[in-house]
């Protein structure tokens, strides 16, 4: 059975506690898990 489609992750803002790179690099590690659970479900489809 399929799983409901999940809301785009929101995006981080920086801080002055967090330096802007690492700001980055969580937003594109959340935009990697995002593909990575799309690709998923297409291949449970396929399975």
């Amino acid at each position: 059975m399929p799983r409901p489609a999940r809301a785009a992750h929101a995006k981080i803002t920086g801080s002055n506690d967090r330096p802007a790179m690492d700001t980055e690099h969580i937003n594109s590690i959340g935009t990697l898990l995002a593909d990575l659970s799309a690709r998923t479900e297409q291949l449970r489809g396929y399975l």
